[in-house]
């Protein structure tokens, strides 16, 4: 029979392979936004499921992993990518390949921080041949503000409802996704329409 607090080191160590393998290569393939996972992977530790100093570490180092594979997929020519600037609207591409080519970094920075865009920045910026420390640099900056923030403000939501709903336990874990869900939709939705995502 397994005891469980000698199971607590085992479901951590599944927690932050399930947090890596999610950021670093689901993340960037699934329907969901990346803000709906880090908000829920802080939430998460709020209920006791890891560290949030290691998870906010594995976090980072999972989105880097994911971002980089991308960039140098890109820039080799991977075939996936080159059908998917077959898919994608031309147009727009081209904006944002022109943005790279002028301001490599600061692009690379940016979209990195929009919903429907974070896939694209490391895609584009291989196809444009920004260079590859360029490239490292500011991705990096953009996820040091961007993943922890997120991670913070689900683990803070936990604690501030779990205070204000102390009596109604399940309820407050009922508010939260449907908050975050409510969150993510209207931000894809938002994010589609002004940036017209295929």
């Amino acid at each position: 029979m397994i005891d469980g607090q000698s199971s607590i080191p085992y479901l951590e160590h599944v927690t932050y392979a399930g947090i890596f393998i999610l950021l670093a290569f689901l993340g960037h393939f699934i329907p969901l936004p990346e803000e709906v996972i880090l908000l829920t992977i802080g939430y998460l530790v709020s209920l006791g499921f890891g560290n949030i100093g290691t998870v906010i570490v594995v976090s980072l180092i999972a989105g880097y992993s994911g971002d980089i594979l991308l960039y140098w997929l890109s820039k080799n020519g991977n075939e996936l990518f080159l059908s998917l600037d077959h898919n994608t609207n031309e147009k727009n591409i081209a904006t944002y390949e022109n943005l790279m080519q002028i301001h490599g970094g600061k692009t690379v920075f940016v979209l990195r921080l929009i919903v429907g865009l974070r896939f694209f920045g490391p895609v584009i910026a291989g196809s444009a041949n920004v260079a590859w420390r360029k490239f490292l640099l500011y991705d990096l900056l953009a996820l040091l503000i961007y993943y922890p923030s997120l991670i913070f403000l689900g683990y803070h939501f936990h604690n501030n409802l779990r205070n204000l709903i102390s009596e109604v336990g399940i309820l407050s874990h009922i508010i939260f996704f449907i908050v975050v869900g409510l969150f993510g939709i209207a931000i894809s939705i938002y994010f589609k329409r002004k940036f017209k995502i295929n």
